[in-house]
């Protein structure tokens, strides 16, 4: 399958803790090309509490990574974003368009590794009602999150886009997070699969493997909604219409397989 759409990936060259520089960058692209990305969305990470300075300078490398991508005869387009730090007020500081992806409708948030807000759903409809559509950025990373899938489940039913990472779904991150992000998958809550690439080895810009896990999981045509179709729509701005997955064979007993999988297996990282 070709004509895949990474929207979280940290090939922007030293800015965070992606690509230190734009050697780096243009080889992560080129990696990711070969293997089939045609679109990408860079998303380096962005605090809400940084100057606005902090996003001029993205723009500015991003023209500057755009150049060197053309000169090298890539064949890959290049959008700009950012991977926003979660924090009370995320609807003001989605009003710069550098702070969405593709400077669209579409706000990827990450979430501070512990203790989640208790005001966490109260901001992210916060940041609907005011016009901006908020996507969580791998939450079957985020400890608390894996132990209690009935809170994802409370953010999905919600309204909130779920991302989640490639790496996931082939155990780059462990085991609780292989088998929340299963989980996700198998019960329709995931929208889009992104690579969420930071290097050239340890986190590449991959979704080929993972692309084989999906089609063995829920097939092949939403295997092309979660790495293509949902992902153009962010470019697009057309709207993601919310999946109903058909009852497998395995039925209803597989996730809470998954689930009581889940319970028993150690802590992943939780960053990143």
């Amino acid at each position: 399958m070709d004509g895949w759409v990474d929207i979280h990936c940290h090939a922007l060259p030293g800015v965070d803790d992606g690509a230190a520089d734009i050697e780096t960058s243009l080889a992560m692209l080129r990696n990711a090309a070969e293997e089939g990305l045609q679109q990408v969305v860079l998303t380096p990470h962005y605090q809400a509490n940084h100057e606005p300075d902090q996003l001029r300078l993205h723009e500015q490398v991003f023209a500057e990574l755009v150049s060197a991508v053309a000169a090298a005869g890539l064949p890959i387009s290049l959008h700009l974003g950012v991977e926003v730090g979660f924090r009370f007020g995320l609807e003001r500081v989605a009003m710069d368009p550098a702070a969405r992806l593709a400077g669209g409708s579409h706000v990827l948030v990450d979430l501070p590794p512990g203790p989640l807000s208790p005001g966490l759903e109260q901001a992210f409809f916060a940041l609907r009602t005011a016009g901006w559509r908020p996507i969580l950025a791998h939450p079957e990373r985020h400890r608390e999150l894996a132990r209690n899938p009935e809170r994802i489940q409370r953010l999905y039913d919600q309204d909130l886009l779920l991302q989640v990472n490639a790496g996931s779904l082939v155990g780059q991150f462990g085991r609780r997070a292989m088998a929340t992000a299963q989980l996700l998958i198998e019960r329709g809550w995931a929208d889009f699969v992104s690579s969420d690439g930071h290097d050239l080895t340890k986190r590449p810009m991959s979704v080929r493997v993972a692309s084989e896990r999906l089609v063995a999981l829920v097939g092949s045509a939403r295997t092309y909604q979660l790495l293509v179709e949902n992902p153009t729509c962010v470019m697009s701005g057309e709207q993601i219409e919310p999946y109903r997955p058909v009852p497998s064979r395995r039925g209803s007993g597989f996730g809470q397989w998954i689930q009581r999988r889940l319970a028993s297996f150690a802590a992943p990282e939780d960053e990143g």
